[in-house]
């Protein structure tokens, strides 16, 4: 896919998103069906926030069909139930349908929940919060890919790149050559207006899938990548997301920006070790058996950042 003309993704994946609703998870599986990683958001923002005294703003960006949401507050509920009261939560997505079935998925929660239509492919953040939650959204939005070749930098289309953004041009000095580099630009902008609109002290968690390390890299042999770097479910595009890039703007712009495995969040929330999980259809974490083996790392990443 990488290697094709990846088209107007905010539009493909826009349309996507608006005309089928909760059918998208007959293309894909996401963790915020699962309840290892919600259950784990809970047990954190209980200690972030819990005998603060005052409302607490909370927002989730890319809502899906609500699950994600769903979990998280039942956990806050049954283990700080005065913390539960003083929450409210913001919900945004851009598809009416999904937002229809969040409604229903969250019934019980209707009175600490508001729900906006919002697309964050051509939109940015601008209420103010105390903690963001957002899972696999980034990675949806439009991306450019650049490689090197020939002493310049070019598209995957083969078109050159005159004047590619200093961060791509530093980055790819690093990289071989016919390597393809998603640049995730306008997830960037987005996060950075988003810590904008944080209040003093915000926390976000941002979970999604992508690379950080070099050994996430270069582990896979250039064609493989090249291959794998961009993907479609169903007609949506999905591209690998640049932590490394998303974590570097953030600190520049100040603010504390840590980045982990995601399954060695949720096992150190959780207090146990954990083995990934696919029953049923839908993606998890579960306690980890004897007979498990060694696992393989799942390309999934936690990005927290701190106001």
């Amino acid at each position: 896919m990488a290697g094709k003309n990846l088209g107007d993704i905010a539009a493909v994946n826009a349309k996507y998103y608006s005309s089928k609703g909760k059918a998208i998870y007959s293309d894909f599986s996401t963790f915020a069906q699962g309840s290892a990683l919600a259950t784990a958001n809970a047990i954190g923002f209980v200690s972030d926030f819990e005998g603060t005294g005052n409302e607490i703003i909370v927002c989730e960006y890319g809502i899906g069909n609500g699950n994600f949401a769903r979990v998280f507050l039942g956990e806050l509920s049954s283990r700080s139930p005065e913390l539960y009261a003083r929450t409210r939560y913001h919900l945004f997505d851009i598809s009416e349908k999904m937002i229809s079935d969040a409604k229903k998925n969250l019934a019980t929660h209707t009175s600490i929940c508001e729900f906006c239509i919002f697309d964050a492919a051509q939109e940015l953040p601008s209420m103010p919060f105390d903690y963001c939650r957002i899972n696999e959204l980034l990675s949806d939005l439009p991306a450019e890919i650049y490689m090197r070749r020939n002493g310049g930098i070019f598209a995957p289309d083969g078109k050159a790149v005159p004047h590619p953004p200093l961060f791509a041009a530093k980055f790819l000095e690093r990289i071989e050559r016919e390597r393809q580099i998603p640049f995730s630009f306008v997830a960037q902008e987005f996060l950075s207006a988003l810590c904008g609109c944080g209040k003093e002290g915000f926390r976000a968690d941002i979970f999604d899938y992508g690379f950080y390390t070099a050994d996430d890299i270069f582990s896979m042999p250039v064609d493989e990548w090249n291959r794998l770097v961009a993907r479609t479910y169903g007609t949506q595009i999905t591209v690998d997301l640049n932590f490394l890039q998303l974590s570097s703007a953030i600190a520049a712009q100040g603010f504390s920006a840590l980045v982990e495995q995601q399954k060695g969040y949720c096992e150190r929330a959780l207090g146990m070790p954990l083995a990934f999980s696919d029953e049923g259809g839908k993606l998890d974490y579960a306690p980890k058996k004897e007979n498990d083996g060694i696992e393989e790392d799942d390309g999934f990443y936690h990005l927290r950042i701190e106001g």
